[in-house]
Order: C-alpha cells, then sequence, then structure tokens
C-alpha cells in the first residue's frame, strides 16, 4: 500500500476534504474557517483585548482588525471599552455569537465522533501513535533547519 508520495498524498487528501465538509458547516453560518481559532480562543476567554487575541493566536494586528470587522458585521462579536483604559477594546461575545459558535462546536464534535466510530480503539490509539510521530519528525527537521540557518549566518 506504501508508495512514496503516498503517505503525503494521502495526508493531503485527508486534510482537503476536512476542510471542504467544515468550511461547508461554517458558510451555512457566514463563518470562515480562519475565524475559528478567534472564536474557540473566545469562547475559553471572553474579555481580551485586540493586542492580547493578536499575540495570542500569532497573527498580524490588521488580519486581526479584518476578522472582528467581520465578526463584528455578522453581529457574532462586539467590542467594549476597557474600564480601566479607554484606549483599549476588549472582544465579547454576543449572544448570537455564543449561540453560533456552541452550535459549531456540537457539529463539529458530531461529525469527528462519527468518523472515529469507523476505527477500533486500538487503531485510533495507533493512529494518534503514528501521527505524533510524524510530528516530531517534522519539529526534528525544522529545528534541524533553524540549526543550519544559524549555522550558515555565522559563517557568513
Amino acid at each position: 500500500m506504501y508508495s512514496r508520495g503516498g503517505i503525503y498524498h494521502l495526508m493531503a487528501k485527508v486534510s482537503h476534504k476536512n476542510f471542504l465538509y467544515g468550511f461547508s458547516i461554517l458558510k451555512k453560518e457566514n463563518l470562515h474557517p480562519g475565524q475559528m481559532p478567534l472564536l474557540a480562543l473566545l469562547w475559553k476567554e471572553e474579555g481580551l483585548s485586540q493586542r492580547e487575541l493578536a499575540k495570542r493566536l500569532d497573527i498580524k494586528p490588521s488580519t486581526l482588525n479584518v476578522m472582528i470587522g467581520r465578526l463584528e458585521k455578522n453581529g457574532y462579536i462586539r467590542k467594549e471599552h476597557d474600564p480601566n483604559d479607554q484606549r483599549r477594546s476588549l472582544i465579547y461575545f454576543t449572544a448570537e455569537g455564543r449561540t453560533v459558535c456552541g452550535k459549531m462546536k456540537k457539529k463539529f464534535s458530531e461529525f469527528r465522533d462519527v468518523i472515529m466510530d469507523n476505527f477500533s480503539e486500538e487503531e485510533k490509539e495507533e493512529l494518534c501513535r503514528l501521527l505524533q510521530k510524524f510530528c516530531d519528525c517534522l519539529d526534528e527537521q525544522m529545528k534541524q533547519s533553524e540549526l543550519r540557518k544559524d549555522k550558515e549566518g555565522n559563517d557568513a
């Protein structure tokens, strides 16, 4: 079953199909997959400033501004001035946003459960083990690449 490139091809195929399914669910609520990390963070902790959100999400403040603008326009989040510093805006869900986000969490959880019900416990454990090993190998390659880049920079 293994062929050169086969694993990468399959991983890309799985990722693509997962994205398409997720996109179709989100589209019904006028959401975009790129907005989900922000909504997930707000689900855990509301009332963060835009600067804190951008830092935690590791995105540019300008990117976050666009995201917040669209979510505000859709009525899912709101900005409130920080009572301790009027220059800062804190971000909160609206009631509708909290409802929609909860609905999305439930739909994605149900989707995950349906998919994973096709695997035995042993298969789930093996899949997790192998994917973790793959991630660890990628981390190691990235580390080695950074070390080579640092060494090349010092040799110049």
